[in-house]
């Protein structure tokens, strides 16, 4: 019913019906394991810049904006017609553009152990991890099953299937991935319309880190009704500079 596999494989550039978890061993995969094994010791991680395929991600919507229009129109249905049912509610603050993730196996473990809030994110923020590629063993995102539980498993799923969880109250973080297998995902954070306040907007803001899903669709970047959700959280950006003459 949401077809992110095949939207992404345009973004990344792959063909129809590539199996993102062999990244690692076409031509690319191979020239970027190999030059991560030749750096020096301390080199411990290879970072989500030093992935072509992040790049390519992160340089679709201006390379190839028709494939991220389709993947994003992907993402938008998939709020609309599952994450507001599955939250019980008629809006949802989302993040603008989900993450992309690619871990290639021999490359390091990107990340370091974190919650959410020690980058400031809200607290009532609910995670959506969305597995495109098998995750097993290493390849995959170790979390606890509450706050300070420490009883820290991978997620194990096939593509198809997601996780729901509180990022910003449970550890989480990735080990070196020692699999067969590219893992391949994208994540999110949404907040229900129940939980928004001032507070929750401080630092990470409506019409710019989050954008809006109602059961209507997603509410345009400058629709009133944006600039009235700014208003009543106080989230307004400040007016731009007039350039001098």
């Amino acid at each position: 019913l949401h077809p992110f596999g095949d939207a992404l494989n345009q973004v990344l550039g792959e063909g129809p019906g590539a199996d993102l978890g062999q990244l690692h061993v076409t031509g690319r995969g191979r020239e970027v394991i190999g030059a991560f094994q030749r750096r020096p010791k301390e080199v411990v991680t290879l970072g989500p810049r030093d992935n072509p395929w992040n790049r390519r991600y992160h340089a679709c919507a201006q390379v190839d904006p028709a494939a991220f229009s389709r993947f994003m129109a992907v993402y938008h249905e998939f709020l609309r017609s599952f994450v507001l049912q599955d939250l019980r509610t008629d809006r949802v603050a989302f993040q603008a553009s989900p993450t992309f993730r690619c871990h290639l196996p021999w490359c390091g473990a990107p990340g370091r152990p974190h919650r959410d809030e020690d980058y400031r994110h809200p607290r009532c923020e609910v995670n959506y991890w969305i597995p495109l590629t098998a995750v097993f063993g290493s390849n995959s995102l170790y979390a606890e099953s509450r706050r300070d539980a420490c009883d820290f498993r991978p997620f194990e799923l096939s593509p198809g299937a997601l996780v729901r969880f509180y990022g910003n109250q449970v550890w989480h973080y990735t080990i070196p991935n020692e699999t067969d297998c590219t893992r391949v995902s994208i994540d999110f954070r949404v907040i229900r319309e129940q939980e928004w306040s001032i507070a929750t907007f401080s630092d990470f803001q409506l019409g710019a880190y989050y954008a809006v899903m109602t059961r209507s669709g997603v509410l345009p970047y400058k629709s009133p009704e944006i600039r009235a959700l700014q208003e009543e959280f106080q989230c307004v950006p400040p007016p731009k500079k007039m350039k001098g003459k």
